[in-house]
């Protein structure tokens, strides 16, 4: 039975993955995967998903996962769908069960949208597509400003740390990427200290992750995902680590001259990272 490493305490180690890459690259694949190694070792545990997205229907009819029973998934359209799918997988977990968010950026999204509803209704609006909110305000700005991301990031947050971070479960959070651009002096002068320490965690990687600015700081693991070279030819999943807070687990890529850190091979997230990486027993 797959058995996580345990700390000098005794308690066992809950896994706080933070998955990122561009879409098509195998990284709900990778869910589905740790979840066919449980069923197959004889394993009870469980796997939730919070799905925004349409890969998991896809996947179930993989014939790969032709078989697997143990996993299960609610679709999620807007913040308030992913909050409760959250509490409801939170209050039913058990140690060893897995959680996992697909999209986790789209929640943050999900989260801004709500409050675009909201000032909507407040001018007296019904709106369906909040397309008609910036007519509304006559510009092509995103209609929330300055200090209404407050009131955004701290719903988010209520999310994040409420019903996911107390998960006796482990976790796999995925999310897209963007490009890592050097700001204008301009920019750095005005940037906080979020926005400093994110660019100092993936300035190895050159992407860092979709979504709230602060998710990067609250899982342990973030890797990033990808599957294609320089040249655009398809190959082997790759992966490299952008941050790692288990000091005994090594980080993934080829660092370069330049300080750029190539992905390596990943085969089996499993097998090359949980075992072999974390220290998973089998």
């Amino acid at each position: 039975m797959p058995t996580p490493p345990t700390a000098p305490n005794g308690t066992l180690i809950r896994e706080r993955n933070f998955l990122y890459g561009p879409p098509g690259v195998g990284k709900t694949h990778q869910f589905f995967n740790i979840a066919k190694w449980h069923q197959e070792l004889g394993s009870p545990a469980r796997f939730y998903g919070i799905s925004s997205d349409t890969a998991y229907e896809a996947l179930i009819c993989n014939t790969e996962f032709e078989g697997l029973t143990n996993i299960e998934w609610t679709d999620v359209t807007d913040f308030q769908d992913y909050i409760d799918a959250a509490k409801h997988y939170h209050e039913i977990v058990k140690q060893g069960d897995w959680v996992s968010v697909d999209l986790l950026d789209g929640a943050w999204a999900a989260a801004a949208d709500e409050y675009a509803q909201g000032v909507a209704k407040e001018k007296g609006l019904n709106i369906d597509d909040l397309g008609d909110l910036w007519k509304e305000e006559g510009g092509s700005d995103y209609p929330i400003k300055g200090w209404d991301w407050g009131i955004i990031n701290a719903r988010y947050r209520r999310f994040t740390n409420r019903w996911l971070l107390t998960s006796r479960a482990h976790l796999m959070l995925v999310s897209g990427e963007v490009k890592l651009t050097e700001p204008t002096d301009k920019m750095r002068a005005q940037e906080d200290a979020i926005a400093r320490r994110t660019r100092e965690m993936f300035k190895h990687v050159g992407t860092k992750p979709m979504g709230q600015k602060e998710d990067p700081f609250r899982w342990h693991s973030v890797l990033r995902v990808d599957c294609r070279d320089e040249g655009g030819e398809i190959r082997k999943q790759q992966v490299v680590t952008a941050k790692e807070r288990y000091g005994n687990r090594r980080m993934w890529g080829r660092r370069m001259q330049n300080g750029i850190v190539r992905p390596e091979p990943m085969e089996d997230y499993f097998m090359d990272y949980l075992v072999k990486t974390a220290g998973w027993e089998i």
